[in-house]
């Protein structure tokens, strides 16, 4: 059986809030401020669950916690990892590196929810 439709998926809750989707006037749903969507582009979280070409929900306005998964960029390029502290010092954790994070690191958000890829669904 074949699946038309991403909702007919389960998300993969990280750190849900009561409230992810504000309603509108007219009882529709709104995106809330500050949040996106990302997609995934390597493995770089594999072993945490998260292969290349998961979706996650980004809050760009919740300050990361560890274990939580976190988007940062640096020099430019965007990086991808779980937010650790280590020796009194914040690190980000991935399956290719890890990396001290200081003051020249813009954070960019904190993953949400994640939906994994449709990988290994019969044709």
């Amino acid at each position: 059986m074949r699946s038309t439709s991403l909702r007919d998926h389960p998300s993969l809750p990280l750190d849900v809030q009561p409230a992810m989707v504000g309603k509108g006037r007219r009882g529709r749903a709104e995106p809330s401020v500050g949040r996106l969507v990302h997609q995934l582009g390597s493995d770089a979280l594999a072993s945490y669950g998260l292969p290349a070409g998961t979706q996650v929900l980004l809050d760009a306005h919740r300050p990361p916690r560890r274990g939580q998964v976190l988007f940062v960029r640096v020099h430019g390029r965007l990086k991808v990892g779980v937010f650790e502290v280590e020796l009194g010092r914040a690190v980000l954790r991935s399956d290719t590196e890890s990396f001290w994070l200081d003051h020249t690191v813009e954070v960019c958000g904190v993953a949400t929810v994640a939906d994994a890829p449709l990988d290994g669904m019969p044709r």
